[in-house]
């Protein structure tokens, strides 16, 4: 539990990070994204000696899912980027917030080693209660920005399930080493991005960005991997406590802060619940 919970602390940094660089530093998603990624996959290649591993028996159907996953991997990433740098940053995690409520679902319906319907129902409770506190106060105006970030949600959450079947062949710091270096370098290929015209404190976030990255991602592969899809989902939803907290002291974006009390009741009791009925 205390590597999800890890985890949450890097998802919210590396959305306000990522928020900073590409909205007060006007940096271009052409030059943030492949850059990024090439931070990633750096920084993970750290990692390897330490905490990866040999592929274990690598079958033409595995290879074939891992290929599948770049595919929805690089799709999403455009369409979370490409939206977070246009959308207000409560705004666009409103519409994120969705994410946890999908990827209970999608593991419910996709794997059937989490099927527990105590769990199941307390991570539906803490997500359904942090969407519906938000959708209460603040409508989606679905723009064309806000239909992109709909839709890297969706293959956001789906891609969780595709990691999960991959687990079983790869360790965690090893799968997302394999998975940055490749949509990397699609990336680069892709956008062709000129790195000279960034400026230092732009590449201070980025690398930011990137180590808050890795701790969350590699995290929440060993996450999902002992705890399960489901119970690191609802884990990690305390990390949107700490963008929420930023977007009002930094960005002075307006709170609830009774909703978000209430909210983070529920999401904490279902924690308990979940660790309890283990």
């Amino acid at each position: 539990m205390f590597s999800a919970i890890l985890a949450s602390i890097g998802y919210a940094g590396g959305v306000v990070v990522d928020k900073l660089a590409l909205s007060v530093e006007r940096l271009s998603t052409k030059v943030f994204i492949p850059l990024l990624f090439a931070f990633l996959a750096g920084i993970t290649l750290l990692y390897l000696p330490f905490f990866g591993g040999m592929v274990r028996g690598l079958s033409l159907g595995a290879i074939c899912l891992f290929v599948f996953m770049l595919l929805v991997a690089t799709v999403w990433n455009i369409f979370y980027y490409e939206s977070l740098q246009k959308e207000n940053l409560h705004e666009f995690e409103l519409i994120m917030l969705f994410s946890p409520l999908l990827t209970v679902l999608f593991a419910e319906i996709f794997l059937p080693a989490e099927r527990n319907l105590g769990l199941f129902f307390a991570a539906l409770v803490a997500s359904t209660a942090f969407v519906v506190s938000r959708i209460e106060s603040h409508h989606i105006e679905v723009t064309r920005v806000a239909k992109k970030a709909i839709l890297a949600v969706i293959l956001f959450s789906f891609e969780s399930i595709l990691i999960r079947y991959l687990l079983n062949f790869f360790e965690p710091a090893t799968l997302y080493f394999f998975r940055t270096l490749a949509v990397g370098v699609v990336f680069l290929l892709l956008y062709k991005p000129n790195f000279h015209s960034v400026s230092k404190k732009s590449l201070l976030l980025v690398f930011a960005s990137a180590a808050f990255g890795v701790l969350q991602m590699i995290l929440k592969f060993y996450g999902f991997r002992t705890l399960g899809v489901i119970e690191t989902t609802m884990i990690l939803l305390l990390g949107s406590f700490m963008v929420y907290g930023f977007s009002y002291f930094y960005f002075h974006e307006k709170r609830n802060f009774k909703k978000d009390l209430a909210c983070g009741i529920v999401v904490i009791g279902c924690i308990i619940y979940s660790t309890l009925a283990r």
